[in-house]
């Protein structure tokens, strides 16, 4: 993966890239599937939030204290994601590498959480998203989109992505924040926090190696 270089001109890596068949047409696709979720969500969230699911034990949220920490979660997530996007368009080939590694992962997640419906955990504290509740019912809290977590691939699409240097090392460190924070908030297991670096490094993954290997 190539280095960025903060101050660089970027048009003549997008001219580079966008000059290539495979690129465009895959940034294409990508930016496309990522305008679909706007549409799909909605009627996803309505569906998940319709099942009951389970309710599990999980000793480590006792360990914990219950609190309402939507404000830091929310100020670490748009950081994160704002900056990265900054940096990453200096970068094509990262930028579509980020874009793909979210849509897939998100379209995982639309898998994985209708085959194991989950009940949020006790002492759950609604979690007021100020962005995905656009694409919801009249702004519908969602609390069923559990296994695995939505907040933490969203982190660490942009952990995996950067290159090394200390916006890596701070989105790691985001990492263990937000799903510290999240359990605090009881909004997730501890299985969903803990699922989600495996799941988003192998959708990663599948974009570096595969999706992009020619390009």
């Amino acid at each position: 993966m190539e280095n960025i270089t903060i101050g660089e001109n970027f048009s003549p890596a997008w001219e580079y890239y966008w000059r290539k068949p495979s690129f465009r047409i895959q940034f294409i696709i990508t930016a496309c599937v990522l305008f679909s979720f706007m549409f799909l969500f909605s009627y996803f969230f309505d569906f998940i939030e319709s099942r009951q699911g389970k309710l599990l034990h999980d000793p480590l949220l006792d360990l914990l204290p219950a609190a309402n920490v939507s404000i830091p979660i929310f100020s670490i997530l748009y950081f994160a994601v704002i900056s990265w996007l900054i940096i990453s368009v200096k970068n094509p080939k990262v930028l579509l590498i980020g874009m793909q590694t979210y849509c897939i992962v998100t379209l995982l997640r639309m898998i994985t959480i209708p085959l194991f419906p989950l009940e949020p955990p006790m002492d759950y504290i609604p979690l007021r998203e100020p962005f995905v509740q656009l694409f919801t019912h009249q702004g519908r809290i969602i609390s069923h989109d559990l296994f695995f977590s939505g907040h933490m691939t969203s982190i660490l699409f942009c952990y995996y992505t950067s290159p090394k240097g200390v916006f890596k090392k701070i989105y790691l460190a985001f990492a263990v924040i937000i799903g510290i924070l999240l359990m605090i908030q009881r909004v997730h297991y501890t299985i969903d926090i803990l699922a989600a670096p495996l799941f988003t490094w192998l959708c990663f993954l599948f974009s570096k190696k595969v999706l992009l290997a020619k390009i």
